[in-house]
C-alpha cells in the first residue's frame, strides 16, 4: 500500500512517538509509507507571532526527526493540500487540524482515515474539534474508552480499535534499581497532572526524608522544587536507565487517550503508580501490576508512592507482572493489527464510499 501519514509536527509526543514507531513498521514490511508535516504549523495555542516565529525557525533546518531514527520518507509541507501530497491509497489525519485538511483532499491522495487518540479538548476551538466527527473518515483509535466516550458523547462510529504498542527494542531493563527513588515525567499541560504529582511527592518527603525525586519532559518547568532535578528531553537510552533505576515510576496525569509512559517504564522493570485515566486500565490493574489511584486524588497518590518505596515485595512483584504486561503490548504484536486495521480501511465499504466523494 502507498501510505501517507499527516502528522501537525514532529516534536516529541507519546501520540507522535507511536504514529512514527507504526510507520517504520510499515516502511519495514514493505509499504511505501510517506510522514507529512506542515512547514506553517498549526494554531493550537500559538498566536500569529508564535506561528511565524516557528516557521522561520524550521525554514533554517531541513525536515528530520531529531529524536527518532525514522526510516521511511520524511516530507515537510507549507501546508497539507493536495497540491503537496503524495498520490496515495490510504492518507492518515492524527489530529483535529489534521483532519480537516485531509477532508479537502482529492481522492488520489487516498481513502481517509482518522487516527484518534482522545476527544481533543482544550487544543482549539471546541465546536472545530467536534465537527471532525461529522467528517466523512474511517476511523481507528488506540483504546476502547475513546472509543465508547466519543460514540456516546458525540455518536462518532469508531471502525477499529488498535492498542498502542511500546518498543522493546527500546524500552527494556537497563541497570540496577536505585532505593527510595522516584521518577516522573514532566508536562505544564494541567491534563497531566504535574502539578498532583509534585504535591504528592512533597507530601511523601515528609514521612520519608530520604527520598529522591528526578523529573524529566520536553517543556522545562517554570517552577519545581529544588530537591526535584530536572531533565529536559532525555535521550531514549537516558530515558530507559531513568525508568529502570527508579524505585518507582508516578504517572500523575488527569487526562489521556491512551497513557503509553506506564507500559514504558513496565517494560523496563520499574514498578508504577498510575492514575485511571485513559486506557490504563485496559492494560493495568491496581495491585496486580501497578498500584492505580483515581486521577486528581492527591493523597492517594502519595500513599502509593510512599508504600512502593518501602515494600521490596510489592516492587518485586509489580516489577514482575509490569513486564509481562510490556510484553503483551510489544510493537511487534500491537504493529501487525494497526496495519490489519489499514487494510480494512483500503477495502472497507466505507472507505470507498470516503475516497469516491474526496
Amino acid at each position: 500500500m502507498r501510505i501517507t501519514i499527516v502528522v501537525p509536527f514532529v516534536n516529541l509526543t507519546g501520540g507522535i512517538r507511536l504514529l512514527l514507531d507504526y510507520a517504520n513498521w510499515l516502511h519495514d514490511k514493505g509499504h511505501l509509507v510517506t510522514v507529512v508535516y506542515p512547514l506553517w504549523p498549526y494554531r493550537y495555542h500559538f498566536d500569529r507571532r508564535d506561528q511565524l516565529f516557528e516557521c522561520r525557525r524550521q525554514l533554517g533546518t531541513p525536515a528530520h526527526v531529531a529524536w527518532f531514527d525514522l526510516r521511511c520518507r520524511l516530507l515537510r509541507v507549507p501546508w497539507i493540500t493536495s497540491r503537496f501530497l503524495p498520490r496515495a491509497d490510504l492518507v492518515l489525519a492524527t489530529s483535529w487540524p489534521t483532519a480537516h485538511d485531509v477532508a479537502r483532499l482529492e481522492p488520489s491522495r487516498g481513502n481517509k482515515v482518522h487516527v484518534l487518540f482522545h476527544h481533543e479538548s482544550g487544543t482549539g476551538p471546541e465546536k472545530r474539534i467536534c465537527a471532525t466527527y461529522a467528517l466523512p473518515f474511517y476511523r481507528i483509535s488506540f483504546s476502547s474508552s475513546v472509543r465508547r466516550l466519543l460514540d456516546e458523547q458525540f455518536a462518532c462510529e469508531i471502525h477499529d480499535v488498535v492498542p498502542a504498542g511500546v518498543d522493546n527494542a527500546v524500552f527494556f531493563p537497563d541497570g540496577e534499581r536505585t532505593e527510595h527513588t522516584v521518577l516522573m515525567l514532566y508536562h505544564d499541560d494541567p491534563r497531566k497532572g504535574a502539578a498532583d504529582g509534585i504535591d504528592a511527592l512533597t507530601r511523601v518527603r515528609d514521612r520519608l526524608p530520604d527520598i529522591r525525586v528526578q523529573l524529566c519532559g520536553t517543556v522545562r518547568p517554570r517552577s519545581v522544587p529544588a530537591w526535584m532535578p530536572f531533565t529536559f528531553h532525555p535521550a531514549d537510552d537516558e530515558l530507559r536507565r531513568l525508568y529502570s533505576t527508579a524505585t518507582v515510576f508516578l504517572y500523575p496525569s488527569r487526562y489521556e487517550g491512551f497513557g503509553l509512559p506506564p507500559l514504558e517504564a513496565m517494560a523496563c522493570g520499574c514498578p508504577v503508580v498510575t492514575t485511571d485515566v485513559g486506557a490504563v486500565s485496559e492494560f493495568a490493574a491496581n495491585r496486580c501490576n501497578a498500584l492505580v489511584v483515581p486521577p486528581g486524588d492527591v493523597q492517594s497518590m502519595a500513599n502509593a508512592v510512599a508504600e512502593l518505596l518501602v515494600d521490596s515485595a510489592l516492587q518485586a512483584h509489580l516489577s514482575t507482572r509490569g513486564l509481562e504486561t510490556a510484553r503483551q503490548y510489544a510493537l511487534s504484536r500491537t504493529a501487525p493489527l494497526f496495519g490489519e486495521a489499514l487494510a480494512r480501511a483500503l477495502t472497507s465499504p466505507v472507505s470507498a464510499l470516503i475516497g469516491a466523494g474526496g
